[in-house]
């Protein structure tokens, strides 16, 4: 699809939506009701949330051209903000704190520091809150379902986890062969599926290559475990049963590739179990690395006498360029940004997309993510009933901190201040999800999860329904209203909850509490409030994208009015609400 460069007046929006034409050439037309429906649908499978202002700039700026600058944007990084946390701290400006707290993140025996004020959440948090590259953040994410480490399986070390995380940032609208090379290099993958220090078969000795990575490629990273057709239905032989893409003797045989990384650096050597270089790429020492030959998947041969880099290349090719690929990757993705049952159409334009951008390039996720974003699909599916999905907790949560302006702090009865947020595990882990901490490598959630009922009776699927509960949606209802609504001592509209608090001794030696005072500015919201119905069409507007159904509309306007006067607390409880609604928990179209 081409990308119209024209002015307002000419352009036509691939939401179908035909933009009125400029009263004069020299300023914007107000974009209409319909443009800004349109706007910020797109902000909720495309970012973690937009302001309403926001919201304006991209209907103004039109959604292609907006769509454009976001694909040709550089990624922001999460290594940076921890780059930035640990100046900080060689600065002197935590003695406080260390002070205050007991805690030293110099001391190789206790790293409370670094977990609590500079961990991998934190640097997420904040790369994720403010990037401006909000596509490129979105699509990282969903990557990190896919290509799964668990943090806590990692050494917390400076860099430990932000630099794998950016690994996927840097790829995510790179080339998928890029991607599949470095995670493969990657240190922290080694340690999760245990290819690092995996040694050549020594029979003699009964020692064979760990199978982990050389499985988990195949089945979780790239081609899956049936072959599947262009359109991401499995193929069936001609006694109707799906065919497995690779067998246990290619595991085993990958498994021979997969061998003689070790971590890299100045000291390293083969079987050490840590390092200092984090942000480097695994090194393959031949001499532990299995040099006969080798036949993997499709009935590929990799000859005898190859260096393992040169092994290591030949077998992602063969993966890359297998057929399942952009299906098996190209569904997932229309998954976690748009729709969890597309259908096979979509999948197969998604796939074509894979297999060549339009220039002869296979693998380009930038066109890849393009198309699902734009595809016709999204704004006229074929089955409207089964078009959509569930917004997951941590885009619950996020979308709540982007789509409410900026945060304060501001400081305690101490008058001690901190120049970070830290996210408050629990703000993830109300409905059991927290970046990068998946239980195993498959996941929070399955991507084929199909909830028993009328789900899997229609042959339906509901991945984020598989760590979806009544215990889980209490707490996330619970949670949200702690924070935004029941404080009795917020007088100002600053909530004190979202991020850790750290307890200290107080002058007369009393257990005492220090929090970081954080603040949502929605003043824009309270001079609505004052009308019911302007402030639930705003909220509407942001949060379900005027889809809001008419009984919920009522029962929200009768209830901002009960609230009483205090227009500051109308508006939590209305945004409290309408976090609570199907209208926003389920992304339609």
């Amino acid at each position: 699809m081409s990308v119209s460069k024209a002015s307002r007046s000419a352009r036509i929006s691939w939401a179908g939506l035909l933009i009125l034409p400029m009263l004069t050439p020299l300023a914007w037309a107000e974009p209409t009701q319909e443009e800004l429906e349109a706007a910020s649908l797109l902000a909720s499978r495309a970012t973690f949330g937009m302001s309403y202002e926001q919201i304006v700039q991209m209907a103004e700026k039109g959604l292609d051209r907006w769509l454009d600058e976001q694909l040709n944007m550089k990624c922001s990084s999460a290594k940076e903000w921890e780059d930035r946390i640990d100046e900080m701290d060689r600065n002197g400006e935590f003695d406080e704190f260390r002070s205050l707290f007991d805690v030293d993140s110099r001391d190789e025996d206790s790293y409370a520091l670094i977990k609590r004020l500079g961990s991998f959440n934190t640097s997420w948090y904040m790369t994720v809150r403010y990037a401006p590259d909000q596509l490129c953040q979105r699509v990282a994410w969903a990557l990190s379902q896919i290509f799964v480490i668990n943090q806590r399986s990692l050494k917390q070390e400076l860099y430990s986890v932000t630099s794998y995380y950016d690994i996927l940032t840097n790829n995510a609208l790179g080339n998928y062969r890029q991607l599949i090379e470095d995670v493969t290099y990657s240190n922290q993958m080694g340690l999760m599926l245990s290819h690092v220090n995996n040694s050549r078969p020594r029979p003699e000795k009964k020692l064979f290559p760990d199978e982990n990575y050389a499985r988990e490629i195949m089945q979780l990273f790239s081609i899956g475990l049936f072959e599947l057709n262009e359109d991401g239905t499995e193929k069936k032989n001609e006694s109707g049963e799906f065919i497995p893409t690779y067998d246990a003797d290619d595991i085993a045989n990958l498994a021979r590739v997969m061998t003689g990384f070790v971590f890299d650096g100045d000291e390293a050597q083969f079987g050490s179990g840590v390092t200092e270089e984090w942000d480097e790429p695994m090194a393959i020492h031949d001499w532990h690395h299995d040099k006969e030959e080798k036949v993997i998947v499709g009935d590929w041969t990799i000859p005898a006498g190859q260096r393992g880099y040169k092994d290591v290349e030949d077998a992602l090719d063969v993966i890359f360029e297998h057929e399942n690929v952009g299906p098996f990757i190209g569904r997932q993705l229309i998954q976690r940004l748009v729709t969890s049952n597309p259908e096979p159409e979509y999948v197969q334009r998604v796939a074509e997309a894979f297999n060549d951008d339009g220039l002869g390039v296979r693998g380009n996720l930038k066109h890849v993510v393009k198309t699902i974003l734009t595809d016709p699909e999204v704004t006229g599916p074929a089955n409207p009933t089964h078009f959509g999905k569930l917004r997951e907790p941590v885009l619950r949560v996020m979308n709540l901190h982007r789509m409410f302006a900026t945060m304060v702090i501001g400081e305690d009865t101490r008058g001690l201040t901190h120049p970070l947020y830290i996210p408050e595990s629990n703000m993830y882990m109300f409905g059991n999800q927290t970046p990068l901490d998946a239980p195993s490598v498959f996941n929070f959630y399955s991507p084929f999860h199909s909830p028993k009922g009328e789900l899997s009776d229609n042959e339906l699927v509901a991945p984020e329904l598989q760590i979806f509960s009544m215990l889980t949606s209490h707490q996330m209802s619970n949670g949200i209203w702690a924070r935004l609504v029941d404080d009795p001592e917020d007088n100002e509209g600053r909530q004190l909850e979202w991020f850790y608090e750290f307890r200290y001794e107080d002058e007369n030696g009393e257990e005492a509490w220090w929090h970081p005072v954080m603040g949502h500015d929605i003043s824009e919201y309270v001079n609505l409030a004052e009308t019911p119905t302007e402030l639930v069409d705003r909220l509407d507007l942001v949060m379900t994208h005027g889809k809001l159904n008419s009984d919920a509309r009522s029962r929200l306007v009768i209830r901002v009015r009960q609230a009483g006067e205090d227009l500051r607390k109308r508006v939590w409880l209305a945004i409290w609400y309408m976090s609570t609604l199907p209208d926003y928990i389920v992304e339609t179209f």
